[in-house]
């Protein structure tokens, strides 16, 4: 099964007003714990910067799990909008619940369906933390159950 962590950059990388890529270091010593794992950036970065421009904000190890980007859909703005764009990405790679599973780690609660059960919300305010690492690593090591 696989397993695909849906990754913004604003608000999460880095608290908003503060140096660019702050907090990556604290990711990726969690995202080295995950070798099998697949991260797509939904990060609106992507509009701007293609694939390869993107990984290369990441250490080699971990930028050989960032395997694609979201689709950009006209209402990815909108309230939900980041949701209808991840499950646009899944729907075109045939995946379902039956053969991945998946989380968004973002700070923006207003781009999901209020109680996204696939959802990590990072507070803009501190970027990612030791908090939502934890969370990471219990979803991927499967003690956190997600549909």
């Amino acid at each position: 099964m696989k397993k695909i962590l849906f990754l913004d950059f604003d608000g999460v990388l880095h608290p908003d007003g503060i140096a660019l890529f702050s907090r990556l270091a604290l990711l990726e010593e969690y995202l080295v714990k995950m070798p099998e794992l697949e991260i797509v950036i939904s990060s609106t970065w992507r509009e701007t910067q293609g694939l390869d421009e993107l990984r290369n904000y990441f250490s080699p190890p971990v930028r050989d799990m960032i395997t694609g980007v979201t689709p950009s859909l006209e209402d990815g703005y909108d309230c939900g909008g980041r949701q209808r764009e991840i499950h646009a990405f899944l729907d075109s790679a045939g995946l379902n619940a039956e053969n991945a599973t998946w989380l968004a780690l973002d700070d923006m609660a207003l781009f999901f369906e209020d109680g996204y059960p696939h959802l990590i919300l990072a507070d803009s305010t501190t970027g990612f933390d030791e908090s939502n690492g934890d969370s990471l690593l219990a979803w991927y090591n499967g003690s956190r159950h997600r549909d």
